[in-house]
């Protein structure tokens, strides 16, 4: 899922990006795992460009293309190359300016802006995502169990259970038990790793049929796990993009 920082500083407008967004994060209308909002770069700029490097995508609104906006955005890619950046413009902004090689954004919308076009956008966005992080390395996934330690790829997970206190890692031909929590495994774990039910942390790579009747999710490795109510939304928002 996307983890989105928002410079928003035409959040005064009518109809503005934070409002549009905070909505469809807090409703889970769009594959958003985290959102940050900030209504001037002064503010933002108080944060270390380090903490900035958990974010895979900006979204930025400016009246005016002053190179403040820009080298904000210039010093983000820097830090990430494969962060994805949004403009909100005006329609009277030199778009010029934002499109230099060393900035490269994804999109551009224009004020005023239409909830259709950004979660349009939103959208491609995430499926770009998940098809870039296809072809990166994929990351370890770290844990102690029996007093040995073991590492095991995140790309062979297809699922986490809580099973009483301990927590079970599956993978095709695998299953270990260790001592944790959700929330701590989450932290652990790339973005397309997901709460669907209390007891699960499910791949989302590894889905391959959803049944929102049934609410059962179904894996490439044949395995059949649950969906609950507080997580069907969200789930509903990652397999819809895929479908489209």
């Amino acid at each position: 899922m996307l983890s989105v920082l928002l410079l928003d500083t035409l959040h005064e407008e009518e109809i503005n990006m934070s409002d549009i967004l905070k909505t469809a994060y807090t409703q889970r209308e769009l594959p958003i795992k985290r959102l940050v909002a900030f209504n001037e770069l002064s503010r933002l700029l108080e944060h270390p460009l380090e903490h900035m490097r958990r974010f895979n995508v900006l979204v930025a609104s400016f009246s005016k293309t002053e190179d403040k906006y820009i080298e904000f955005a210039k010093s983000l890619r820097q830090q990430n190359e494969n962060i994805f950046i949004i403009f909100v413009l005006d329609k009277q902004s030199d778009i010029a300016v934002c499109v230099r090689p060393s900035v490269r954004p994804s999109g551009i919308l224009f004020v005023p802006l239409e909830k259709k076009r950004i979660y349009q956008t939103i959208k491609e966005i995430y499926i770009e995502y998940m098809r870039v992080s296809e072809r990166e390395e994929q990351p370890v996934f770290k844990v102690k169990s029996s007093g040995e330690y073991f590492s095991v790829n995140t790309g062979e997970i297809s699922f986490f259970e809580a099973q009483g206190k301990k927590i079970a890692v599956k993978t095709r031909g695998q299953e270990i038990l260790f001592y944790s929590n959700f929330e701590t495994v989450l932290e652990q774990l790339p973005d397309w790793f997901v709460r669907c039910h209390k007891g699960y942390i499910v791949n989302t790579k590894m889905i391959i049929q959803a049944s929102f009747t049934e609410m059962m999710l179904k894996l490439k490795d044949q395995s059949i796990i649950p969906i609950s109510r507080t997580y069907r939304d969200e789930i509903r928002t990652l397999i819809e993009p895929k479908e489209g």
